[in-house]
Parts: C-alpha cells; structure tokens; sequence
C-alpha cells in the first residue's frame, strides 16, 4: 500500500514508524502480531487465509509451529486491540478459512491527509461468514471497546478454583468415616468416595494443563466439560452434610458450587479464546 497510515476503529496504524497507536497513544505489540495485523490492514476487509499468513510471516520454516504461533499472534492483537472474540468489531474468525478486519478502514499518505481520506467499509467487501463463537452482529459497533481479560489473569484465577477443589476433595477424604456417621443411606460414602476421586483426577489433569499453559487446554476443557459439570454440581450439594451444624449458611456455599463450572468455562475461554 502507498499509505503510510491505516485508520480503523480508535486504533493507528502508522506504517511509517511501525507503530499501532490508540487514541494517539502507542501500544506495545511485538513483531510477529505486528507483522499479522499489518498484512490484515493492507487487505482492507479482504479474507486472509492462515496459509497465506503462515507463507508472510515464516516462510518456508518448517521448524516454527505456524499454527500455533497464529493463534498465538491473533491473541495478542485481540488484547491489543481489546477486540472480544464472542463479539468482535474489528478482528474477525472466519471458521476453517483465516481472518479478515470488519471495522471500516481509512488509508491515509500522512498524518495532514486524515480529514479528506474516504473510509474503506470492510463489510461491503465480503459476505459475513460465521464465526468462532460469534454471537451478536460483527460489524463495527459504536460505542466503548469491550473488555478483554488478560489470558495470564484468566489462567491464575482458573488455577485457584482447581486448588479449591482439591482442598475440598482432601477434606471429604480425610471425614468419610464421618460421612458414615450422619444417618445418611448406606450408600453414601461410597458415593462420595468415588465421585470425589473421578473429579480429583479431572481437577488435577486441568491443573497440570493450564498451569504449563498448554495450548490445547480450551478444546480439551470444552470436550469433558459435561463430565465437568455432572462431577461439580453434584458436589455442590457437599455443603448440605453441615446442615444440621451451619444451618441456612450451606445453601450459601450451595449455590457458590453450583456456579463455579460455568465460571471455569468463562476463565477458560477467556485464557484461551
């Protein structure tokens, strides 16, 4: 392109100085996700497809996961961008094909060339097509950007609720001859002792998974998830074992445990969008 400035949404892309900017402020991006967005920026609505982004970006270089690293990159520019992939209004996924920006785009030669540039409007370039968990219309919206939590905060406070689970699976461990205890039907603690130890090996494995940040941890979540939800909200009713020493303070904890699945999947699709 011959401009040497792209404007979409708040954001700057300043060719010139290799610089994004937001609102004239510059924005910490690194080379390969600069690189990526530029090449989006120059198609101007257009459809890039991952095999002509792994071909601009590496090359030939068998020894790159260029996978990955695409993932990796449109992740950063998300952040950067603090574009929500459910609801994105610039940086659009378009399933099985690549990406292409859906925020109307204006080039302009310089700064002083700004007020006369006629913008670009990317929707008319391309049909819509569906998108990774797209749920509300793709265009670019008015308004303030959607918040995006940090992938970092979002595995750290995932991390948290897996050792919480497993305190409270040691704890039932560590009482079950007092379970037998509670005139419950017999049945019971064995109850509790096997689905204590298929959901302490589930916790333990998202554990091991998220904490080396393994990049598959959100398709694997999303596939034992049912698993994950049948486990945890049946030890959500755990806290009722106290009734008759908390009273109504258990139905508190209750409905704390009975949501902590769908907060896990929120974290995770958070950390691994």
């Amino acid at each position: 392109m011959q401009a040497e400035i792209i404007k979409f949404d708040e954001f700057e892309l300043d060719l010139g100085r290799y610089e994004l900017r937001r609102q004239g402020q510059p924005l910490k991006l690194e080379k390969i996700p600069m690189e990526l967005l530029i090449l989006l920026a120059e198609r101007q609505g257009q459809l890039v497809s991952r095999d002509e982004i792994m071909q601009r970006l590496w090359g030939d270089n068998v020894y790159v996961d260029r996978r990955q690293g695409i993932n990796t990159a449109i992740r950063k520019i998300r952040l950067a961008l603090r574009d929500d992939p459910d609801d994105p209004r610039v940086l659009l996924t378009v399933v099985g094909k690549g990406y292409r920006l859906v925020a109307p785009i204006v080039s302009v030669a310089s700064a002083g060339d700004a007020q006369a540039a006629e913008p670009v409007q990317a929707s008319q370039t391309l049909p819509e097509a569906p998108a990774v968990g797209l749920s509300g219309p793709s265009a670019a919206s008015s308004g303030p950007p959607a918040a995006v939590v940090d992938p970092r905060l979002a595995r750290a406070l995932f991390l948290v609720i897996q050792a919480g689970y497993l305190t409270l699976y040691g704890v039932a461990f560590a009482h079950v001859t007092q379970i037998r205890g509670l005139r419950l039907p017999a049945s019971t603690p064995a109850f509790t002792l096997i689905a204590g130890l298929l959901g302490a090996a589930m916790h333990l494995y998202l554990t091991a998974a998220v904490a080396f940040n393994y990049p598959g941890s959100g398709r694997l979540f999303r596939q034992i998830f049912p698993g994950i939800l049948a486990i945890d909200v049946l030890w959500a009713a755990s806290p009722l074992f106290l009734f008759a020493r908390w009273g109504e303070l258990t139905l508190l904890f209750v409905a704390a445990l009975a949501f902590l699945p769908f907060s896990q999947r929120t974290l995770i699709r958070s950390a691994y969008a």
